[in-house]
C-alpha cells in the first residue's frame, strides 16, 4: 500500500512513519506542506492508495488539498484520512463537506492509526483500488 504523509510537523510525520511503516506491504512518502504534496498528487507517475491528510498547515491548506483531490477526475476517490489538533466544529464540517470520511484527532497513536488503516485494507479487498472510480460514500 503506497501512503502519502502530509504534515507540516515534522515530528507527527515521524511518528506516522513510524507507525506505518511497522507495517507488511507499505510504502510511505512525506510531505511537509499542501504544495509538496499536491506536487506529490498530481504527478501521473505517483499513485498512492492513501493519505493521511493534516488540516492546519500553511496555504495551501489541508482542506484545499482535499477540495483539489475531490475536483479532480484522477484523484477524487482517493481514500484519505484527515489529522488534525482541531476541535473546530466549522473546520471538521468544512472536512465533511469535502468528503473525508476519517479522522484522527491528534496526537496520532499507534493503535488509532492501524485502526484507520485496518478499515482502509478492508475496503480496498472489498471494492479494489478507487484511482480512476466515481467517488462515493466512505464507510467509516
Amino acid at each position: 500500500m503506497r501512503i502519502l504523509i502530509v504534515d507540516d510537523d515534522p515530528v507527527c510525520r515521524r511518528v506516522l512513519q513510524e507507525i506505518l511503516n511497522a507495517e507488511p506491504d507499505v510504502q510511505t512518502t512525506e510531505a511537509a506542506d499542501g504544495n509538496e504534496a499536491w506536487t506529490l498528487l498530481d504527478n501521473p507517475s505517483r499513485r498512492f492508495d492513501l493519505v493521511f491528510l493534516d488540516i492546519t498547515m500553511p496555504a495551501p491548506d489541508g482542506l484545499e488539498i482535499l477540495a483539489r483531490i475531490r475536483d479532480s477526475q484522477i484523484l477524487r476517490s482517493l481514500r484519505v484520512v484527515v489529522c488534525t489538533a482541531t476541535s473546530d466544529r466549522g473546520t471538521v464540517s468544512k472536512a465533511i463537506q469535502l468528503g473525508a470520511r476519517r479522522f484522527i484527532v491528534k496526537p496520532a497513536t499507534a493503535p488509532l492509526v492501524q485502526a484507520q488503516l485496518e478499515k482502509v485494507r478492508a475496503e480496498i479487498a472489498a471494492d479494489g483500488p478507487r484511482r480512476g472510480k466515481p467517488a462515493g460514500v466512505l464507510a467509516s
